[in-house]
């Protein structure tokens, strides 16, 4: 938007007396949808977060739009299903990213007067041009990638980059030349010692290697508070997402080992924590009745990780899967005296919903019509006179391989981790009666079959 557009949406909102409310999206990793307190966990205490789902909207059919992390970052920065953004799969270190075509909330927030940051895991290209700071971010302090991952060949210094573990320029020299020799060789990499070491930027360069991925929650979080704290007549929107609780896992010593519930519960009852601390530093700053604020994951567990994944029960299997303990996850949305409290709903909703909804309280609507997210204020204001979304289409690379409409979920190969088009067997679950999704009902209604059958025929005529 141009400087004079700016102004007049500057004047305008002036004019209505509307204040642009403050934008907090808190985006972990792997959590599962059993992994807090207020969804049912009795191995996780999350008292941080059941309290703002007493203040706030609990969401128990709530979705991301994919099972793995790239897809599902997109999806919510773009309101696109993945397939329609582009992003389909993970993308590893020295890769370019996200096609610029997408455009992103950051982008129509910034538009809009906002200051904007991204504190955390980026996932949707670590090379210049496709970083957080290129994409209308004005900050970007964070991994850009999976914390499993590792440094990449071409990427840039600070000039005050900080060297651990013995490290100096010449070692992270060699790491990056290592990198270039073995790259499709991960087995290699661990091997020598470089996986698992990874960077941390500052805008477009590293700042620290290899990472203190330790600190990294505290940290994330104290950016996210400073971001806050600064002086400024504009309205702001953070994007907030720590690497945790995808693995490797780490807790700062005031938590390891906390209660001797093992390294998991740790991890997430230190986010947890910090949710309670910046939850208080809204109160504190007075800004709560201009502040929406929302807690969410990028999929659900990593189950094959074992005693360092998270749980998703009682949905049926976790990440890579259609099953919905890949895509259904806990989120929790909270607007002090603009949404009501203590609310829990089983009303689908989306990830890729934020954008829509948050532009119109941005006071600039988004006119896309291409996106596939929709704007749900009305529902969020009074979630008891209706239902949000109707349906939902679960992707698996660049296909949808399933339909959710209403209660009824229709996956024509099956759910699996290796689910391919065109093999498999039909699955139809009534999700209502059968959360689990282990009744398979396809076989007794063969006319839904056909109908839903044709809805993602309809829907994949559009990729």
């Amino acid at each position: 938007m141009k400087k004079y557009g700016l102004i007049l949406l500057f004047c305008a909102v002036s004019l209505l007396g509307f204040a642009q409310p403050n934008v907090i999206i808190v985006f972990v990793d792997d959590l599962g949808y059993n992994d807090l307190s207020c969804y049912n966990s009795t191995a996780i205490e999350t008292p941080n977060l059941d309290l703002m789902a007493q203040e706030g909207i609990l969401f128990k059919d709530f979705y991301v739009a994919s099972s793995i992390c790239s897809p599902s970052r997109a999806a919510l920065l773009t309101g696109k299903y993945p397939p329609h953004s582009g992003v389909t799969q993970v993308y590893f270190p020295d890769r370019a990213g996200m096609s610029k075509d997408n455009y992103l909330i950051s982008q129509h927030l910034k538009n809009s007067g906002y200051r904007t940051a991204c504190f955390g895991k980026w996932h949707l290209g670590d090379l210049k041009g496709h970083l957080p700071t290129d994409r209308a971010f004005d900050e970007y302090f964070g991994i850009p990638f999976s914390n499993d991952m590792f440094i990449g060949a071409s990427h840039k210094f600070h000039e005050e980059v900080i060297f651990r573990e013995g490290y100096d320029m010449e070692m992270a020299k060699r790491d990056q030349e290592n990198v270039k020799i073995h790259y499709k060789n991960r087995k290699e990499l661990k091997k020598i010692g470089i996986k698992e070491k990874v960077p941390l930027f500052e805008g477009d360069k590293i700042i620290e290697y290899p990472c203190d991925q330790a600190s990294l929650t505290q940290r994330y979080f104290q950016r996210t508070m400073d971001f806050m704290e600064a002086k400024s007549n504009q309205p702001f929107f953070i994007y907030l997402t720590p690497a945790m609780p995808h693995v490797p896992l780490f807790a700062s010593n005031e938590f390891l080992g906390s209660g001797g519930k093992g390294l998991y519960p740790n991890v997430v009852e230190e986010i947890d924590h910090y949710m309670g601390e910046l939850q208080a530093k809204i109160e504190d700053l007075g800004i709560a009745e201009n502040t929406i604020l929302i807690f969410t994951s990028d999929n659900g567990p990593w189950l094959g990780m074992k005693d360092h994944a998270g749980s998703a029960a009682p949905l049926r299997d976790g990440k890579f899967t259609l099953y919905e303990g890949g895509f259904r996850v806990p989120c929790i949305m909270k607007w002090k005296g603009k949404w009501p409290a203590g609310v829990e709903t089983n009303a689908i909703f989306s990830s890729i919903d934020f954008f829509p909804t948050i532009a119109h309280y941005a006071g600039n609507p988004l006119t896309d019509d291409t996106i596939d997210g929709k704007d749900y204020h009305q529902f969020l204001e009074r979630p008891e006179e209706g239902k949000a979304r109707t349906s939902f289409f679960y992707h698996k690379g660049d296909a949808f391989l399933g339909v959710r409409e209403n209660d009824w979920k229709y996956l024509p190969y099956g759910g699996g981790r290796k689910v391919k088009e065109g093999e498999g067997t039909p699955e139809l679950y009534h999700l209502k009666t059968d959360t689990g999704e282990q009744e398979n009902l396809s076989s007794q209604h063969l006319e839904l079959q056909i109908q839903f059958g044709q809805r993602l025929e309809m829907e994949n005529s559009t990729l």
